[in-house]
């Protein structure tokens, strides 16, 4: 993976990350096809999600689009038949430096490799 290559929008190194859950009610237990509509109209904006066990995380140019982009996952949801739905987002808003997604997750996953196990308590 290369920097700058995740949107094709890191000039600046501006990029906010966003994870957003949407929570649609009164459609029983599972969900799973209104995550993967979400995750079709994020690709279909152009954006690269990625999926959690409960989020989906994606990267912007500018918090402006974010309102945009929640509006057409609302109108589609319900479009669905979904009457009610609740969302909650999380923004990370680094201004010092550019850190893919991707380059967060590979560094925990790094760091659990190579740091040697201490008892709990052991610094």
């Amino acid at each position: 993976m290369q920097l700058g290559k995740v949107l094709n929008i890191v000039e600046d190194g501006k990029v906010v990350h966003v994870s957003i859950t949407i929570i649609p009610l009164g459609v029983g237990t599972s969900i799973s096809h209104y995550v993967a509509k979400t995750v079709e109209i994020l690709e279909e904006l152009g954006y690269k999600p990625i999926v959690g066990p409960s989020e989906t995380s994606f990267e912007l140019r500018s918090l402006e689009e974010l309102g945009k982009i929640i509006r057409k996952i609302h109108d589609t949801i319900h479009s669905m038949g979904v009457q009610r739905i609740i969302t909650a987002i999380m923004i990370d808003d680094r201004r010092d430096k550019y850190q893919p997604l991707e380059a967060k997750v590979e560094k925990v996953k790094y760091l659990r490799r190579t740091i040697k196990r201490r008892p709990l308590g052991v610094i």
